[in-house]
């Protein structure tokens, strides 16, 4: 198939090109670097045009939930309407797991504007695969640095069931490649991790291992529940999702 990879650059992004070129797929690899940009629609009909299948892989995170609405609904409008005219059977939306629900969204502007996006999609002409996944290890990062307060980390309370990015990359590539024949329906599946853990005892237990995240290393890791008690309390853990193998002490040993 001819694939295009919106957000291919991204933490997600660069493990999809390299499951589905592994599958001798043509991948093209796209984003704001190539001169692709979904929210405003620069380069984005061009790139798409007799592209089979178009994967949104984009993360676009934002303090504004005003801002964050608007801007998944305008990127996924315009991925939309690009990949139909450009004769795609199919788009494939990475979201979050939990995310489309209001008690889980309503104290968070980035999962209020994930709904937004999955709703857009849902909406267009073209069939759409949502993919719902947990959080993945790799969010310990983004979590300290927006939470960090010089030797502090004071992080929201939110109980997941973290998968690796890498792991959620080959189970997309398959999905892709059981039902590439079946392009006539919506279609969902998520996938979770198989530990349940809070934010701050990922980031504990990943600063035990490895000393720092990204350059940080604070002296005091604590979590309290300001994004909500559904995200505290496992609104984000979906209890229909396929389980990934892999914990936590098992991607610590394997990655980089």
């Amino acid at each position: 198939m001819d694939i295009a990879v919106l957000g291919a650059a991204g933490t997600l992004g660069h493990h999809l090109v390299t499951h589905l070129e592994a599958a001798e797929h043509t991948v093209r690899a796209l984003g704001r670097r190539t001169g692709v940009d979904a929210v405003t629609g620069d380069g984005l009909a061009e790139a798409l045009q007799g592209t089979d299948l178009v994967i949104d892989a984009i993360s676009t995170p934002s303090l504004s939930s005003r801002r964050a609405v608007a801007t998944h609904t305008r990127a996924a409008g315009n991925i939309a309407r690009a990949a139909e005219q450009g004769g795609a059977r199919r788009v494939l939306c990475v979201s979050i797991a939990g995310a489309a629900d209001p008690e889980v969204h309503k104290h968070f502007a980035y999962y209020r504007g994930k709904a937004a996006q999955e709703a857009t999609y849902l909406d267009a002409a073209l069939p759409v695969t949502l993919v719902r996944s947990t959080q993945w290890f790799e969010i310990a990062g983004l979590l300290l640095s927006q939470a960090s307060f010089g030797p502090v980390a004071l992080l929201p309370t939110m109980r997941m069931a973290p998968v690796s990015a890498d792991r959620l990359a080959a189970r997309i590539a398959r999905e892709v490649e059981d039902r590439a024949d079946d392009d006539s329906a919506d279609r969902t599946f998520a996938l979770r991790g198989p530990k349940e853990l809070t934010s701050a005892q990922l980031v504990r237990r990943i600063l035990a291992r490895r000393g720092d995240i990204d350059g940080r290393s604070p002296r005091l890791v604590a979590e309290l529940p300001y994004l909500g008690s559904a995200i505290a309390g496992g609104g984000l853990i979906p209890a229909d999702a396929e389980v990934d193998d892999m914990d936590l002490e098992e991607w610590l040993r394997t990655s980089a």
